[in-house]
Parts: structure tokens; sequence; C-alpha cells
């Protein structure tokens, strides 16, 4: 049943010659874009994975509500902190050093999509159609613009492109295969919670092929196990904790979320990023429903899931991505007698490749704002968030003692991640702290960031300039400032009375949001 549901085929020829070739071409353009600048897609991917990284490592970082109360696993941060470390023992843990160096491994770990789409599509399809698919899977823009994200989503789907390959393996009976094979969806289901529904799909239909069940079964209940266990230590709490926890609070946040978004949401986004491509394909492929089935049954679902949320953002369905480049891979290579159609297919996929990553498609900005304040602004290449400058020239500037970013809270700011200083770093509401008046301010911070280009501060003068957002420093800069006593602010957002209703013995939040001054600093 299930070689019929995947109508397995053996190509007769050696995987393509060209393979790793294009996987370094699409490593060479994911690079580029990667170490080009900075963008936030979200504020998550410095929120929850790069700033709890920086801190496990270095000491000093944010906290934010999730690592407060434990309601985020320690996975994807985990993996970033062990990079961290590793560019910290060879003397390179500055900022300049390792945020290239962790971008690169998302992008590295990002090829796992086009490998995958290009072993299921030779299996499931034949070799033109998986050359196609490894073309489009390594150079469709938003797979090539977000490579480099530490985002669950991205992570979670460059392993469902791996899990799609062992799917159709001819050897699905080898006791490594198995393991393998039960160790990846553990992993999606870990990385992304919401991506379980797919990774035991997948793991249902291995399990039909194979005649070792009981090894899978076993491998499968063993790798849950670890990671509960592994969630039970890194929290002090009960198995899955942060699961669980995240789980409850999502339910409860989603109650007074009904209506925020109509249940079409993603089909809009989905049709505005690829300009009706990946529309186009699915129609296509609706006329031979025995070819393209599973993989439209696979994008059925991840929209199903999804839609039935009250809140909606394009990163959530980002496996559909790769689904339809797939069924679009197919439907372009069956005709491959028509020199026109392919002309026509590759203009436009360039076209609109080329498009998305110069943030130039029609209504693109509407895709990545979704509905949320705390979206941030996309700019692949053009029109980036210059306040990631600002704080790579603070990184290393002479006489920073104290930094206060007076208009944005911690959350649309780049951390301690980029800042790396073990100092004291306000936001617009910490700040509350120190804005009593000049004295106070000027005993407290040596520099001073706004995106107000009318403002002036006296006793600060503006020293550098990065698009709107301005610098200023202390002008009697070789006074100290005051010191804290832990660098590390902590951030709930009002969430106190939720939380207490997941966990009566929920941590109290500190006031003023942890901030301590030291002994001598009073």
């Amino acid at each position: 049943m299930a070689d019929a549901l995947l109508h397995l085929q053996t190509p007769d020829e050696r995987p393509w010659r060209f393979l790793l070739p294009v996987l370094a071409l699409a490593f060479v353009v994911r690079a580029a874009i990667a170490l080009g600048g900075d963008f936030v897609l979200h504020p998550d991917e410095v929120m929850q994975y790069l700033e709890p990284a920086h801190r496990l490592v270095f000491g000093n970082g944010v906290t934010y509500w999730e690592f407060f109360y434990g309601a985020r696993a320690w996975l994807v941060p985990g993996v970033v902190a062990g990079v961290l470390k590793v560019f910290d023992f060879v003397g390179l843990g500055e900022p300049f050093w390792y945020v290239g160096g962790v971008k690169l491994m998302f992008c590295a770990i990002s090829l796992l999509i086009p490998v995958g789409m290009y072993f299921f599509a030779r299996r499931h399809f034949g070799e033109i159609s998986a050359r196609v698919a490894l073309v489009a899977g390594a150079f469709w823009y938003e797979l090539v613009g977000f490579a480099h994200k530490p985002m669950t989503e991205f992570v979670a789907a460059a392993l469902l492109m791996v899990l799609l390959a062992l799917c159709v393996r001819p050897s699905v009976d080898r006791v490594g295969t198995v393991w393998l094979m039960a160790l990846v969806a553990v992993l999606i289901a870990a990385v992304r919670v919401q991506y379980a529904p797919f990774a035991l799909l997948l793991l249902g239909v291995f399990f039909l092929r194979t005649e070792k069940k009981v090894h899978l079964a076993l491998a499968a209940v063993a790798f849950l196990l670890a990671v509960g266990v592994f969630d039970a230590i890194t929290w002090d709490g009960g198995l899955f904790y942060s699961y669980i926890t995240n789980i409850r609070f999502n339910f409860l946040v989603d109650e007074g979320r009904a209506g925020e978004t109509p249940g079409y949401q993603f089909l809009w986004w989905l049709l505005l990023a690829s300009v009706g491509l990946g529309a186009l394909c699915v129609v296509m492929a609706l006329r031979d429903l025995r070819r393209y089935g599973f993989l439209l049954a696979m994008v059925g679902l991840v929209l199903l899931i999804h839609s039935v949320q009250a809140h909606k953002e394009y990163r959530f369905v980002f496996a559909v991505v790769p689904l339809w480049l797939l069924v679009g891979a197919d439907v372009v290579a069956r005709v491959r007698g028509n020199a026109r159609v392919w002309g026509l297919a590759g203009v436009l996929f360039a076209a609109v490749s080329i498009g998305g990553i110069l943030n130039t498609l029609p209504a693109q900005d509407q895709v990545y704002r979704a509905f949320s304040k705390e979206t941030g602004k996309v700019g692949f290449i053009r029109g980036q968030d210059p306040i990631f400058a600002a704080y790579r020239y603070l990184a290393h500037a002479p006489g920073v003692q104290g930094v206060w970013q007076v208009d944005r809270p911690y959350y649309n700011l780049p951390g301690y991640y980029y800042l790396h200083r073990e100092i004291p770093f306000y936001d617009a509401y910490s700040g509350r702290v120190i804005n009593k008046d000049m004295e106070t301010i000027s005993a407290s911070v040596s520099h001073i960031v706004s995106g107000d280009i009318n403002l002036t501060i006296p006793g600060y003068t503006v020293k550098k300039k990065f698009g709107d957002v301005q610098i200023w420093r202390r002008d009697e800069n070789e006074v100290p400032v005051r010191q804290w006593e832990v660098y590390n602010p902590i951030v709930v957002g009002g969430l106190e009375q939720i939380m207490k209703r997941i966990n009566p013995h929920a941590p109290e939040p500190p006031d003023n949001m942890g901030i301590r001054f030291t002994t001598e600093s009073r």
C-alpha cells in the first residue's frame, strides 16, 4: 500500500554528477545573503534562540518570558550555544566572528531542503524531475533568503525534507536507516511541535514499508523519551516540561485572539509570496491526484493544522514552500520535450526569485508583516534595519560603558548577542529606572541610541549615524557609569496572570525587570 502511495521507482543511473556543484553554489548564494547584512523576519530569532544562547555561554543576555517561565525547549538555542562556545574556545568569541559563524551553520542545515527534495523526487517522480527539484530548492528566493535564520519552522522544514527522502529509500530494512528515520521524525516534533503530525504521517508510511517495525517503534520511543528527559533536566521539571507549558499557554492566549485572522490567510500569503506560481502548480497537480496526491495531502495537512489557530504568521507554514516546489518541478519535467515551456518556466522562476530577494514583488511586505507588532523589517538585500549596524558598531567602539535605546523595547533590539559587552543595557521601558534627570542619565549610560533624528540630548553628542538610527556619546565619557549586579534584564510582558493559571507556583517577575545596581554604584 505504501509503495502504491509513493509509486516508487528505481533510477537506472547514479545520482546526478552536478549534485554537489549545485549544492556548493546554493551555499555560496545563501552565505552571500547571510553575511551581506542583518534583518529580522520575527524578533523570536533573537529573543528565543540567539539571546538565550549568548546568555548561556557568556553570562549576559536578556531573559524573555519563555525562558523565565520555562516555556521554550533548549534544543535550538542549545545548538547555537555550542557554536558560540567553540568560537569562544578558539579565541573568536566576538560578534564579528560568531554572528557570521552561526549564520553559516544554519545555511548548511538549510541545504538539507534541496538534498531531500532531490532524493525524494528521484524515487517518487524520476531523475529529470529530481534535477529540476534540486535547482528549485537550491535557488528559490525564500529558501535562500531565510536559510540563515535560527527559526524552528525553517529547521523543522529541512528535517522534514530529509524524512521525505528516507521514506522512499530502497533499503528500508537496514537497522541504521530505521533508527535514523526515528531520530529525524522525533527531532522534527521536538524542534517544532506543530510539525509533529507530519513527522508522524511519514513515520507511519515508513512503518508500512519496513519489516523492522519493532525496531522502528522502539527507536522512536527511545528518542522521544530522550527529548523528554533532556527537557526535564534543562528546566528542572517533569518530562516535556517546556512543551506542556508552551502548549497550555498557547491554548489560553488563542482564546483571546479569536477572529484575529481569517481561515484563508495562509493561502493568501502563499499566493502573494509566490506571485501565484504555487497556486498554479497545485491546480495543475489536481489533474493527476494519483501522481501528486501524497504531496498535496501534505500541503493540505500543513495548512489545515495551522489555519484553525487564530494567530497566524507566514513562517508557520514554511514547509509548504518546498512541497509545492516539488510538485512544480515534476510538472515542468513532464513537458521536457517542449523547449518553450522549459524556457518560460525558467524565466518565471528566475524573475520571481530575483524580485523576491530584492523585495520588489507586488505586496510582498504584507506577507512578512502579519498581524504582530513584533514583526521585524525584512530586507534580504535592500532596506535592512540599520539598528543591527548600530549595535555592531557599539560592540567594538571605544568607551562604551552603558547603552540606552530610548525608543525601542528589548524584543525589537539585537540584544547582548550583538552588543556583547558586560555593561548596563536599557531599553525604552527599563530606561525609566534612569530617566529621572540628566545627572542620573549621565551617571548611568555613556551612549544613547534612537531613531528620532530630531532628538537633542544635553551633555551628549551624535557620534555615529546608521540610516535614521543615531548614536550619542556622553561628552564627559571618562567618568564611570553605574554598574549592575547581574547583566540579565528580565522581560515577561505582563503575562503573570496567564502563567499563574498554568502553574500556580510560577515565579514572580522581579521589580524593574531585575535591574539591580551594585553597592558601589548606589
